[in-house]
């Protein structure tokens, strides 16, 4: 199955032009230039990357846990309060991954597991934004031993499956798709 979908992404991707201008455009800017040209950028970007990713998943997976069902005895307010460390780790990874595609951008737009990952955090997105604009003011108003309602089950499992799924697809850059 992923075989097939990199063979259709290899024939879409070698149909159009885009791809070329683009790869050239990430290439010829600073940040690729630092990425390729200094030593230590690249292990430093990994580190902060990492650091990232113990932020974003070391908060959002006991939160969608709770969601969940799990963890009663804590308010849903009490670890949303810590999102914020959440939102740094994006942050860090989200600069942090935009340097990897500039610094090696064939890698990334060619394989098939880069594009699941995108996939995957445009879904984690969404079901933020179902969360914070359709939840988000009822969990906060349940008490710690509450029974919690479907939606905020479906919305935690969404969540904690997405982003999973991204790192599943992230550490399968290397294996899936023949770019490294």
């Amino acid at each position: 199955m992923i075989d097939a979908i990199q063979h259709l992404l290899d024939a879409w991707w070698a149909a159009t032009t885009f791809d070329e201008s683009l790869i050239q455009y990430l290439k010829a800017t600073p940040v690729a230039d630092l990425m390729n040209r200094t030593r230590w950028a690249w292990p430093i970007s990994e580190s902060v990357h990492f650091i990232g990713l113990a932020l974003l998943i070391g908060v959002i997976a006991p939160l969608d846990v709770r969601l969940m069902g799990f963890m009663k005895g804590v308010s849903i307010e009490s670890l949303h309060r810590l999102v914020r460390w959440a939102a740094l780790g994006f942050v860090l990874n989200l600069i942090t991954g935009l340097m990897f595609l500039a610094g090696t951008p064939e890698q990334y737009l060619g394989n098939v597991s880069w594009w699941f990952k995108v996939l995957f955090l445009l879904v984690a997105g969404a079901n933020m934004l179902a969360f914070e604009l359709t939840q988000r003011a009822r969990a906060f108003g349940m008490e710690a031993d509450a029974p919690t309602p479907w939606s905020m089950k479906a919305i935690g499992a969404v969540s904690l499956s997405s982003w999973l799924m991204v790192l599943y697809w992230g550490r399968m850059l290397p294996f899936v798709g023949g770019a490294f």
